[in-house]
């Protein structure tokens, strides 16, 4: 980003940010990178211009906001490497190269001291285990500081050792143009330096334009429209009140025709993308071996054995660009209260299965895979979310599970009337909800069976189940986001006729799902109730985590978290998820 008073902000899309200011703002600025004055001793300066006494304080100074899930940083027994712990790290495999006086970096020295990125490279070097992927980061961002001053440097990677690896009809370049070919750029003047010096990456091959995140032939460049570049085939609203959808079409042409948002739709910004939106969304629930909700509230109570259909929706009609989906649940059959075996998503052309009892990992059209992953060109997504499994689909539903007996199902208000199954057909009215299996349900299943009768249950005898409508107990933060009171019936329900507190404490982990899930505050609640929560070796349980950015993956590219945190293990310091168990970073995979 740069603008016309020379500020100029630079970031890799992974950890490295570089701001850039005239002379003229020293003394002038102030936050974490300083106040521009030349003298670093006093860069850990307050908002009301007091010295910080440490780091955490500096930085938690100048937080804006608050993350669920994160914290302003290691307060006790936080790992600090030694210097002996350092020395691992300082030979030519891992930081040694960037202050190597023969090395590929050795021209940049005399201009750029390299002492102070040696410095950051071994720290994360070190508390990452020598994880090959962080190491290559540190160095990055000195070679971005050697070519900003145009100053060549020799080949730095090998095959071996930080090798690049691009997307497809792109290729690895130490000194690649600073303004590459682009779609845009065939149409108008981007205003590109091209002077400027070269900066190494991936570009695009001979014969291919940068079109977006990707390369493309000059025949499947997008469109110009308003300012604005789109790649081809993409849909957009042109106006602030969504009026009018355009598609950008062959040979850079747009087509656009007259828009509005739906009853119940707002038009708004979401991530970035200017569209339609449900101002609610329907919410279909498990509560149990016996005990539904369906997506207009009315509650279901049998305990069928057979595989069901949860919900189903067909896009028939394209002007209205729904996802078809289809969401099934097998059940158990060799149990008096049958649960659920095993949830199963149809969507985008592939078969997403959630087995019970299973954390990190899912089956795709029957084959295993950890977990995060990313299906259908990123618009079907799958992650661990604290003990939780969650599905997304762009434009679709949404699916929660706890691996045990209790998921939630939601929908955008675009599927109103539109869908069949256990879940009703979410038009807002409960009464017509069935409540027994018959041909909406798509049950089969052989030896299954519908009618299995529920145990009896004492009225008087809601033991622990209380605790969920206790507006003074662990889960009175979650009322105001999720009413309690069917929770609360299922919970008595479901521990009917059934010996110890399995059944309580899966009522009230569903009840702290949803509660999460739909942004509640949650708060301990496994000690009053007595339902520890195992966590494999080398991690801890919280009740508000984000497992799903704190894992091999997500040290080595992007992850496509919730953004929300969740309850669940969460690995101990110094060690992050490599599927469902922790590890240092140095024993991640590929």
């Amino acid at each position: 980003i740069k603008t016309d008073f020379d500020l100029i902000v630079t970031f890799d899309w992974h950890s490295y940010t570089r701001v850039l200011l005239p002379s003229t703002y020293s003394r002038s600025v102030c936050g974490l990178c300083g106040d521009a004055d030349g003298d670093p001793q006093n860069d850990f300066a307050l908002p009301d211009g007091r010295s910080a006494t440490n780091e955490n304080q500096f930085t938690d100074s100048w937080k804006v906001a608050d993350v669920p899930g994160c914290s302003a940083g290691c307060t006790e027994d936080c790992k600090v490497c030694t210097e002996a712990e350092k020395r691992a790290y300082r030979g030519d495999k891992h930081c040694g190269v960037l202050v190597k006086k023969q090395g590929p970096f050795a021209t940049c020295h005399g201009a750029i001291d390299p002492a102070p990125y040696f410095a950051d490279c071994l720290f994360d070097a070190c508390l990452y285990k020598g994880h090959q992927e962080t190491v290559c980061r540190a160095i990055s961002a000195y070679v971005a500081a050697c070519q900003s001053q145009g100053i060549g440097i020799r080949q730095w990677r090998t095959a071996a050792f930080c090798s690049p690896v691009c997307p497809p009809d792109q290729h690895y370049e130490l000194c690649g143009p600073a303004c590459p070919a682009t779609c845009r750029g065939q149409a108008e003047d981007e205003g590109c330096d091209e002077s400027a010096p070269c900066t190494e990456g991936c570009f695009c091959n001979e014969g291919f334009l940068q079109s977006g995140d990707s390369c493309v032939p000059l025949a499947r460049c997008g469109c110009l429209h308003d300012g604005r570049y789109y790649q081809q085939g993409e849909e957009f609203f042109s106006c602030p009140r969504c009026s009018e959808r355009c598609t950008c079409k062959g040979n850079g042409e747009v087509e656009c025709e007259a828009a509005g948002c739906g009853a119940g739709e707002a038009c708004a910004v979401r991530d970035g993308v200017r569209g339609c939106y449900p101002g609610t969304c329907g919410r279909c629930e498990v509560l149990g071996a016996v005990s539904f909700r369906t997506f207009d509230g009315r509650p279901v109570r049998f305990a069928g054995s057979c595989s069901y259909t949860l919900a189903a929706a067909e896009g028939a009609d394209p002007e209205e660009n729904l996802v078809p989906f289809v969401v099934r649940v097998q059940r158990d059959q060799d149990r008096m209260e049958p649960l659920m075996q095993q949830l199963l998503v149809t969507v985008h052309g592939v078969t997403v299965s959630m087995g019970r009892g299973e954390r990190w990992e899912v089956k795709v059209d029957g084959e295993q895979h950890l977990l995060p992953l990313a299906l259908a060109g990123g618009a079907v997504t799958v992650t661990q979310e604290g003990a939780h499994r969650v599905l997304r689909v762009r434009g679709g539903p949404g699916l929660l599970y706890d691996g045990a007996s209790y998921a939630v199902l939601t929908l955008p208000g675009t599927y109103r009337h539109r869908t069949g199954g256990l879940c009703g057909d979410f038009d807002g009215d409960a009464a017509n909800d069935a409540t027994e299996p018959g041909s909406d349900w798509g049950a089969d299943g052989e030896g299954c069976t519908h009618s299995l009768q529920l145990a009896p249950c004492p009225p008087d005898e809601p033991g622990l189940c209380t605790l969920l409508e206790d507006p003074a107990g662990p889960f009175g933060g979650c009322h105001r986001a999720v009413a309690p009171g069917q929770h609360a019936a299922a919970c008595v329900q479901e521990g009917c006729g059934r010996v110890g507190d399995a059944a309580l404490c899966s009522s009230l982990q569903a009840y702290a799902a949803a509660c999460q899930a739909a942004g509640g505050e949650l708060r301990e609640w496994r000690e009053a109730a007595q339902c520890p929560l195992p966590c494999p070796p080398d991690s801890h349980y919280e009740v508000c985590t984000r497992t799903c950015d704190r894992t091999c993956a997500s040290l080595s590219g992007g992850t496509h978290c919730t953004g929300k945190c969740f309850e669940g293990c969460q690995c101990n310091e110094g060690f992050v998820f490599n599927g469902g168990e922790c590890v240092p970073p140095d024993s991640c995979g590929c």
